[in-house]
C-alpha cells in the first residue's frame, strides 16, 4: 500500500482480488477529500485490467442532519447546475413524475441537472421499448416529457430528500 499525504488530502493505492475474474489484479484508489457540496468524502475507483470490472464510489463521511433541496429550473443555464447526490439522497421532479430513491446498494454520483435528466430518459426509453399497452404509452409519455425539459421548453423543480444532509445543488454561476 501506498501513502501520499497532499494538503488535507490522503490517497490510497492498492491491489485487491477482483468479484470478476477472482484475480488480484483490481487496482483500487482511495482518495480522502473534502469535496465542495458534499463535505468530507472517500472517492473509490477500481478497475480490473484482466477482466474489465469497473466501479466508481462516492462516499460521505460526514452526518449533516435531514436536508430537503429544491432547485426550479427554467432552461438554459439551470440544465447545467451541479448535482451532488450521496448515497442516501432521493431525487424526485413532481412535475414529470420522476422518483429516484436509493435502493438496497445505493450509489451517489455527481453530475448535472441535464444528466439527471438523461439518466430518468435511459429508463423511460428502455421500458418505452419493452413494455405493452397503457404502460408503453405511458413511458412514451414520460420520453417526450423529459426530452422537453431537456430542451427548456418545460420548466420544473429538482427536489433533493437526504437523511444525512450529504446531497446538494450548486447552481451555474
Amino acid at each position: 500500500m501506498r501513502l501520499v499525504a497532499m494538503e488535507k488530502r490522503e490517497h490510497f493505492s492498492y491491489k485487491a482480488i477482483c468479484p470478476g475474474c477472482g484475480e488480484e489484479t483490481l487496482s483500487v484508489e482511495e482518495l480522502y477529500d473534502e469535496i465542495p457540496g458534499l463535505g468530507m468524502a472517500v472517492l473509490v475507483s477500481m478497475f480490473c485490467p484482466k477482466c474489465g470490472v469497473r466501479a466508481y464510489h462516492e462516499i460521505p463521511l460526514e452526518n449533516r442532519g435531514i436536508k430537503k433541496i429544491e432547485f426550479r429550473v427554467s432552461g438554459g443555464k439551470d440544465l447545467s447546475a451541479r448535482v451532488i447526490r450521496s448515497p442516501t439522497g432521493k431525487i424526485l421532479i413532481p412535475e414529470l413524475g420522476l422518483e429516484l430513491s436509493p435502493g438496497s446498494r445505493p450509489v451517489g454520483f455527481v453530475t448535472n441537472v441535464e444528466g439527471v435528466l438523461q439518466r430518468f430518459l435511459e429508463v423511460a426509453e428502455q421500458l418505452a421499448g419493452i413494455e405493452d399497452g397503457p404502460k408503453r404509452e405511458e413511458a412514451e409519455m414520460a420520453v417526450k416529457r423529459i426530452r422537453l425539459a431537456m430542451g427548456g421548453s418545460l420548466p420544473f423543480t429538482i427536489i433533493i430528500e437526504d437523511d444525512l444532509g450529504n446531497s446538494a445543488i450548486i447552481p451555474p454561476e
